[in-house]
Order: C-alpha cells, then structure tokens, then sequence
C-alpha cells in the first residue's frame, strides 16, 4: 500500500514536471516559399562520426597539417589549410544532453530537444520525428535518400519501398545496424564503409565466391553514413586509449577514399552528434561532451567567395562566433564555432530545399558570402505573411553581400513563422511562455526587414541575427513547460503518505498475532477510503473541475488520497491511548537529524553536487558518534566492548568505500578520480584487479566470521558460504579479469584475444548468474538451518547409585540454535550479494564487499544496542518488583512447567521478552547512508555520464532491450538493492524460535517496522528533490543538477520499494520463517 503511494506520487510528479515539449508537426512546403538562392550541390554524403570530439579533427590554428598529425583525423584539417574556397572546419556545438537520439533530432529538425526527452534515447523505436526536417524536404523534393549504419535514424524516419509507404528512407539504399553493442568496435564501422562505397562503386572487393560485387544502379541523391566504433571504443575503454587512434585512423582513410570519389556535384559533410568526456563517456554537458566538429568539403565548387579571415568585419563577432580557448587548456586555439542546429538551415539552403518549420537555428553566414543567383519568388513585403500566390520573377544575379541577405532573410521570416505558429494567438501552444517576449521578437524582425528593403544590409544583417539569437535564447529558457497543479498533486501524496506510513508504524509496534490485529483494521479502513477516492476521482475527471489531470491521473489521485485519508484518520477503539499516533515526539528529533540535514542537503547545488562527501560526514557526525557515545554507558563489558569494536569497523569500512569515486564536471578542481586508473581511462587500476582473487576467496571467511560470534557457522553453512558462494565470486572476477586484459594496450586490438577474452567473459558470467539465482537460491531453500545437532549421555558419577534403577536420558545439544534466523537469512542475502557483485567493475567489486561486512557491522551494533535496552528495561523491572514487595520477573519461571507456561514467562521476563525490541531509526538512517556511501563509492553520480554502459553486456554477446536495463540497473542501484535485501537481518540476527506448541517470535513486525522505516527514509529524500525541483524549475541549475538528483531519488524509491515488498520480505523473510517452522514449529507475527 505505501510503496502504491509512492509509485503513484512519482507518477503524478514527475507528468508536472517532466512534460514533454509542444512539437509541431507543420511542414514548410514549395507553395509557401520558393527557392531564393541558387544551391550549390544538387547531392551530399553526410558521414556522421558518434562521439567525435572536437579536438580528434580540429587542428590548432596556424600550424601546418601532416597527413599522420597525433591523435586526429588530419584530412579535414589539410584540406581547409590548402583549399580554404572549397573546406571549411568547424568546432560545432551540441545542445545537452548528448545523446545520440536527442542529438540526431536537433540536427535534422533544427530543435532543442531538452533533458525532459532523454528517457526516450533507451526507446528510440517509440521516438519517430514528427516535426519537420530536412529529410522530410528532401522527400517531399522526391529526393532518393540512402542510409548505413545506426538503425536510430531508422526508427526515426523509416523505411520506404513498394511495400512499405510510410517511411522516408529508401528501404533498397538503407542498411541499420543495433546501435547498443559497445563490446563490438568494428562490426558497425566495416558495413557502413562497404555498404556506401558498394551505392557509390568505389574499390569493389570479391565477394566470397570470388566474384566483384556489382554496384547499385539505383539513383541516389543523399547518402547517410552514422559511424559508431568510436563512441564504443570511448564508452569501452576510454578517450586515450590506443583503439581511440585506431578508430580516427580508419576514419581518416575512410574519408581519404570518399574524397578521391567525390564528383563536382555532391557535397560532402562530416559531423559529430556529440562529443566525450575524458573517460569516453557522453549525456551531460561539460565542455568535452557538447564539443563536436563540422567539415564540409566541395572538390571543385567553391563555398565561399572570401576566406574565413577576409570577410567584413560586420558579418562574425569575434566573441561570439569563435572558440578562443577550450577551459581548463593551456593550449591556445581559435576555432570558427557554430551551434549543431545552425547545420539545419545551412544544409537546406545549400542543397536548394525550403528550411524546416520548427527550425531555431540560424545560417552560417560565410557559406553564403559568394555570388549567385534567384530562383524564384522573393520573401512577401507582408512581414512573416506568405502571398498566396508563388510569382515568379526571372533570375537575378546577386553579388555576395545580396546572397548572404537573402538567404538570412530567407532564414528569418522561417523562424518569424515558426513564433506566429507557436506563441503569435491566444490559444497558441506557446502563447503564455512568450508573451512578455514576442512584441520585441517581431518588432527586431519588422526592423531588419525593413532595413534590407532599403539596401542597409550591415545592420539588417546584425538585427536579423540578433533577433535568431534572441529567439533562440528565449526558448532555451522556456522550452520546457511545467504543470504546477500536478507537481502539487505529486507532493501532497507524498506527504500523506509518510504521514500515513507514521500511523502504521504506531499500529505495528502495539500489535497482536490473529485477525484482530490492530492493524488489520487500518488496512481495511484505507482500502475501503481508497476505493471511494476512486470513484471520487472519476467523478471529479466528469465534472472536468482540473482540465491539466487526465482520466488515468484523476483515478490515481483519488484512490491515493482516500487511502491516506483512511489510514490518518481511522480510530480503533480496542487500540491503547497510549499508542495513539504522536507526530512531534520530542525524543525522535535526535534520531532524525541524519535524515533531516541529507534532506536539507538536496536543497542546495553546491551540497548536491557534493553529496559523495556530505553522506560520508553524515554517517560519521549523526550515526557513527552517538553509537560511540552510547557504548560508554553500556550496562555490560561485553556489549561496551561489541558496539566499540562494530562502530570502530564500520567506520572503517565506511571510509574505505569512500575512497572509491568519480568526479562530476564542477568537482573536477577539486577531485581525483580513484574509481577509475586515472580520469582518461574507462578500466581499473591494476592495483585493485591483483586484489580481486584475494577478496573473493577471503570474503566468505569474513562471514564465517560474523556466523562464529554466535557458534552458527554450522551445518550447511561452510558448504554454502565455503564452495558455493566461494565459487560465484571467483566467476565474478574472472569476468572482470578478462575485460582487463582485453583492455590493456595494443592487446586490445587483436581480433583472436578480443574474440577469445568476450568467449570467456560471456562464458563465466553465465555461470556465475545461474550460481546464484538457481544454485545458491535453491540451496538455500533445500538445505537445513545452519544448526548441528550433538548428543551426549547424562552421567554425573556421584549420582551414580541413586540412578542406578532409572535408565540414561540422552542430553541434545542444538547448536546454532540462539542465531537459527539470522544465519539462514545470511544465505538469501549472500545469493543476491552474488550477482550484485558480478555486476560492478573491479573497484565496485571491492566496494561493495566492504560494504557487505559494514552491513553485518551495523546489524552487530543494532543487536548490541537492543540488548543493552533490554538489560536496562530489566533492571528497571527488577527495581520495581523489589520496592513493591514482589518476587523478581525471573523467579516466576522456575516455578512454572509445561510449555505453555514457559512460554507465558518468556512473554513477561524482559530478559527474553523480543516484543520490547524494536528498529531504531538511528540503525536505520546508517543503512539509508550506507547506501548512498555504496551508491558513490561504486564509481556513479547522479549525472547521466556516469552510467557504466558497459555492464548491460554481462551475460551476453549483443545488446538486449530488458537484459541490458536490468544488468545496467544493478550496477547503479546495486548499494541499494543490497541494503534493502539486509533489512530482515536487523529483526533475524541473533533470533532463535521458540520451540513448543504454539511458540511465536515477532520477527515480521520488527522486519517491517525497519522496513517501512527505511523506505520513508528515502521517501523524505525524494520529498525534497520534489520540492527543491518545484521552487526551482526555472533556475539555471535545474536540468544540471536538481532534475537528475530528483530522477535518482525517484529510481531510488522504486528500488528500494520494489526490492522490500518483493525479494526481501515478500520472498526472503516468507520462506525462512517456513523453514524455520518446519524444523521447529515456530511461528512469526
């Protein structure tokens, strides 16, 4: 019920928040406007180069281009120097975030796809364009298009053929490969160059029969080749990787091929859809990630009249339209740069197709700095208003400066159109978002087009270029749109809910084992609200009271609503007045205060992105202190002497697993990269992988250890911890030992090691799944409790003779007995340990076993702590008894026999009594924290550039939609999953049954106590990255940091929700207490 609660309060939120943006599906057509300037190329080959970062092509200014010049593609760069007319090179500018999907729809729309689109990059089969772009214009110009490699740009605009006809890409010219295979470099990179070079019929090779493979005699007008072996090769192993070079040399002798077969009459462009940070990874926004390349290249038809250098200097602002440094280089560079969108109304104009309607970029002005001619009508002297007749006029010859006007008052009135079309009426899309801007807008658009009627082309120029940027700007602040109504709604829930959660708590803690539970009756009371809610909220969706809630929303808020509204206020006469829900309780304030300054933290960037540092200060400030400070007052030596040495290792463990950590873009100055083998590299230190071995097979005795402060390493336990789980992390590192080797050096380019190491990787990884999911989940399940069973014959000599007539009882020694739960659920909790394992990268490997012993470490502390109370609790009984003249709790339980008076005594001794004990949640905010600590120190950060792509392909040999998600899920919410599969230890460790007719533990109130405990934890959490994402949806860090600290919170709450109700307590806590009931009879309430 309070995990629906939560789903639901994610839901509503998060269709608030992340809405998508309008999307116009106008098109420009012919009969709207004509041509006006002569194109220079009736074809083009667009070669897209994934993740070509600007400086793998551009030069350094001023300096002379070798064919082999480092690390880059140096043709491009020698041809512009030698042939400035004819190439030009450009460092090219990608909208965040930069993601292929995101990054092919700005550039064939000419968009701002924004981060609100990302979750459609895993689903691009959902994602087809629907906005005009200039593949539409060179469909609807009956241009033939043909298309090799990564099969988004299929998903995108379709096949078309005689029997298929809704597509734009023609199916005989197209060849898609799966976009999502990073463990193959090659594969993609060889079909795309023979697929293209067999369209063009360059250097045929013999087939494998020998014979020359014949070319396509079909027609062809644009060429699409989508290269991907370098993004795989950054996301595999790093930008400064030897295969890095490789792939750029290939590329170079690719284009060198290209080039010598270019006839005068096709264009050739060559672009990045993005760039890579350091460690070869993309999705976010720093410098290296948004920073791509341009060329284009014509072999005999000039681009321009003037070079770059020799323009007037009223046509590029020498701010503005260059890169004069990148940050953070010592290197000094100067760079035409331009924005990725600008290529949207360049391409279109220079191939003579209209510009598409949604476009926002803006021309690149030197490009059309030549003389040329007219081709038709001339833009309306009705500004933004298109005649309804296309006139047309005979061809004019324009110098260069009439050229460039034209084209950029083409280019203006497309974007005044766009504006009307969006924001220009009442009920536009956009008509709120714009409507303190647009006035301005068409006022800077009436002035430049009157200032280009009258022949001042300077000025119309800078004004109709300030007016693009002015436009431009504008929507990049206001692109996305926001429901305040639903966000509302979304919180609201949420609050209820932990609210709620608060009433169940108090209904747990007094509860009673049959149908008259208290809280039996506060379920029944919030599923019969919720059930009215429902029908309140169809009611209300009739009554169309909120036209921003659909159906689905309307039904959703109504039952979630009736439900809190149940549980809050249902009153159960039977209860105690002493349990009655008390919301300001003084003393929790104390234990609260971890929870309360992490959820504070999340209101603030700079914490935010500190966050690695503050949860490890937290942990030790507000957890680690008070247990410290507790143990001093210990009633035993024994616990003073446990919680010291638990706390002390925890501590430990928690600092070791903070050494761990990758470094986000701000952190950079102040950050080292540990995670990694330095912040260049995708692969681990070799330090840690000589480590692996070792920890796999010491791993198991440290938890033979745990098992043996209880004498419960018994029975099954040293086969199934021993050789069991021994063996499924040694599989774990042999995967991980492979890629290492894969990835060393000039090894990494031979094919039979790369072929071999991926057999053996795939190989082990399998095994090891199915160790732990069949094998030690099976085992756990078939095998006893981990308790040995001794006998021993009663003989006490001196009593010899006076029994001599009765005969011998054996004496039965159960050992293991006193911790019978905890060390079963052990078992469970090791198997997923297994494949969380299996799932993180060397350095994850380490981490994550150290954060298995601080798990046990704090479920040591938290029994310690419980014990303590006890002790106390019975002292304070005996005080009592003994100044009220009655005999001591124990007393009575010698003079009691039978089973069912023993057990009665049991109840009321506090020495025995498990009802007293309960989770505290200073236990519980360590394990929140810890995860988090986990979450860090496993190499990720909630950005999106450090999601490790890699782990979607552990198990198999290419991408799979659900396996890979589920593998890559792990890996980052793997501190989570494992955390929340620990919650039952707290109530189970140390536990033993009951044995007799009749005996009951209260294991599951206490499980799910911690466990409702622990989800409100990171409910709270997530309360706040609503609320900071609320009040700051229009500041500048919102889609930087606040966006994706809240897309982790809620990924967070689903997992952690998930994890509890179905693997933890759902299944793990079930079937041990049915094991445990059918060895001993003990029940659990």
């Amino acid at each position: 019920m309070i995990t629906g609660l939560h789903l639901t309060s994610i839901y509503i939120f998060t269709r608030g928040f992340l809405l998508n943006r309008t999307i116009l599906t106008d098109q420009t057509f012919h009969d709207q406007i004509s041509y006006l300037v002569e194109p220079t190329h009736r074809r083009a080959i667009v070669i897209l180069i994934d993740a070509l970062r600007h400086d793998f092509i551009l030069p350094p200014s001023n300096l002379t281009i070798t064919p082999k010049d480092g690390f880059l593609i140096s043709l491009p760069g020698r041809l512009s120097s030698e042939s400035p007319l004819n190439s030009r090179l450009y460092h090219l500018v990608a909208d965040p975030p930069t993601t292929t999907l995101q990054r092919l729809k700005a550039i064939t729309t000419g968009t701002l796809p924004t981060f609100i689109d990302l979750g459609s990059n895993f689903d691009s089969t959902q994602s087809t364009i629907q906005e005009d772009s200039w593949i539409h214009q060179l469909y609807n110009s009956k241009r033939v298009i043909g298309f090799a490699g990564d099969d988004t740009w299929i998903n995108l605009f379709g096949l078309r053929s005689s029997n298929l006809s809704t597509g734009l890409l023609d199916n005989e010219l197209s060849l898609g490969f799966e976009s999502f295979n990073v463990e193959d470099l090659d594969t993609v990179d060889r079909g795309v160059e023979d697929h293209l070079f067999k369209i063009l019929g360059i250097d045929q090779q013999p087939d494998q029969n020998g014979s020359s493979r014949q070319p396509y005699k079909k027609q062809w007008d644009v060429l699409i080749g989508h290269l991907l072996g370098l993004d795989h090769a950054g996301h595999r192993f790093g930008a400064s990787h030897p295969t890095i070079s490789s792939k750029l040399d290939q590329y170079d002798r690719l284009l060198e091929r290209l080039v010598s077969n270019l006839d005068d009459d096709t264009l050739l462009v060559v672009l990045g859809d993005h760039g890579m940070d350091s460690k070869g990874d993309h999705g976010g926004d720093s410098f290296l990630e948004v920073s791509t390349a341009l060329w284009l290249y014509s072999k005999t038809r000039t681009l321009s009249d003037l070079r770059v250098d020799e323009l007037p200097d009223w046509i590029l602002d020498n701010q503005r339209d260059y890169l004069i440094s990148p940050p953070d280089s010592t290197s000094v560079l100067r760079s035409r740069t331009v924005s990725q969108i600008d290529l949207v109304p360049t391409l279109s104009l220079l191939l003579g197709l209209p510009i598409p309607f949604s476009n926002l970029g803006m021309i690149i002005p030197e490009l059309f700095y030549r003389s040329s001619l007219t081709v038709g009508s001339t833009p309306s002297e009705q500004h933004g208003q298109v005649s309804s007749s296309n006139h047309r006029k005979p061809p004019k010859v324009l110098d260069p400066t009439e050229t460039l006007l034209l084209s950029t008052e083409t280019n203006s009135l497309q974007l005044l159109r766009f504006l009307e079309t969006y924001a220009g009426g009442p009920d536009s899309p956009g008509s709120n978002d714009f409507s303190n801007h647009i006035g301005v807008l068409r006022s800077s658009y009436k002035s430049a087009h009157q200032l280009y009627r009258d022949n001042q082309y300077a000025q119309s120029f800078k004004i109709h270029r300030s007016f693009g940027t002015s436009l431009l700007s504008i929507s990049r602040k206001i692109w996305a749109s926001f429901a305040p109504g639903l966000m509302f709604v979304g919180i609201m829930i949420l609050i209820l809910s932990l609210i709620s959660s608060l009433k169940v708590l108090d209904r747990l803690r007094s509860t009673t084992f049959g149908p008259q539970a208290p809280i039996r009756s506060l379920i029944d009371s919030g599923l019969r609200k919720g059930l009215i809610g429902t029908f309140s909220g169809l009611l209300i969706f009739g009554l169309k009271i909120f036209g921003y809630m659909n159906l689905l929303q309307h039904a959703l808020s109504g039952t979630a609503f009736g439900i809190c509204f149940g549980l809050i206020t249902h009153t159960d006469r039977s209860f105690p007045a002493e349990g009655t829900l008390r919301l300001f309780n003084p003393g929790q304030i104390f234990r609260l205060l971890p929870l309360l300054l992490h959820a504070l933290a999340l209101g603030s960037n700079s914490y935010t992105v500190w966050e690695n540092q503050v949860v490890v200060y937290l942990i030790s400030a507000t957890v680690l202190i008070p247990v410290m400070i507790r143990s001093f007052s210990a009633p035993q030596k024994r616990l003073r002497n446990r919680l010291i040495m638990f706390s002390a290792l925890f501590g430990i463990c928690v600092r070791l697993i903070s050494l761990s950590k990758i470094c986000r873009e701000e952190q950079y100055r102040w950050c080292s990269v540990t995670f990694y083998a330095d912040s260049t590299s995708s692969t681990a230190p070799s330090w840690v992988v000589s480590l692996l071995i070792p920890v796999a097979i010491c791993l198991p005795i440290g938890l033979a250890w745990f098992l043996g402060i209880s004498d419960s390493y018994r029975g099954a336990a040293s086969i199934y911890f021993g050789t069991g789980l021994r063996l499924a992390l040694l599989c774990g590192v042999q995967y991980w030992i492979s890629d290492f080797i894969i990835s060393q050096g000039d090894l990494s380019l031979k094919p039979s090691l790369k072929f071999t190491g991926a057999w053996v990787k795939t190989l082990v990884a399998r095994i090891d799944i199915a160790i732990c999911l069949v094998g030690l989940v099976g085992l756990w399940y078939i095998l006893p409790l981990c308790i040995d069973v001794e006998r021993e014959e009663e003989a006490d000599k001196g009593k010899m003779e006076e029994m001599s007539n009765v005969s011998k009882k054996p004496k039965v020694y159960v050992i293991g007995f006193a911790n019978a739960y905890g060390s079963s659920y052990l078992m469970y909790l090791s198997a997923g340990f297994g494949l969380i394992f299996l799932v993180n990268q060397p350095m994850g490997e380490l981490t994550i076993s150290i954060g298995l012993i601080a798990i046990l470490s704090l479920v040591e502390i938290h029994d310690s702590l419980n014990d303590a109370r006890s002790i106390d609790r019975s002292f304070q009984a005996a005080v009592e008894a003994v100044a009220a003249g009655k005999p001591l709790p124990g007393d009575s339980l010698r003079a009691k026999t039978g089973t069912d008076g023993e057990e009665a005594e049991r109840k009321k001794d506090p020495i025995f009594d498990r009802s007293g004990r309960h989770t505290d949640f200073l236990t519980i905010s360590g394990l929140g924290l810890l995860s988090y600590v986990l979450f860090f120190g496993t190499g990720h950060q909630a950005t999106l550039p450090s999601i490790q792509w890699k782990t979607g392909f552990i198990g198999i040999s290419t991408a799979h939609q659900l396996w890979s998600a589920l593998m890559i899920g792990l890996n980052t919410f793997g501190g989570f999953v494992l955390v929340s599969l620990s919650v039952p230890l707290l109530g189970a460790w140390n536990l033993s049954p009951i044995l007799g007719r009749g005996g009951r533990v209260s294991l599951t109130t206490e499980v799910l106590e911690g466990s409702i405990k622990l989800m409100n934890y990171h409910a709270v959490l997530g309360l706040s990255s609503m609320l900071s994402c609320s009040i700051l949806r229009r500041h500048l860090m919102v889609w930087k940091i606040f966006a994706p600290r809240f897309m982790m919170a809620s990924l967070v709450i689903v997992v952690v929700d998930l994890v509890i109700c179905f693997l933890s307590v759902g299944w793990g806590l079930s079937l041990l207490v049915h094991k445990v009931k059918r060895n001993f009879g003990t029940e659990s309430f």
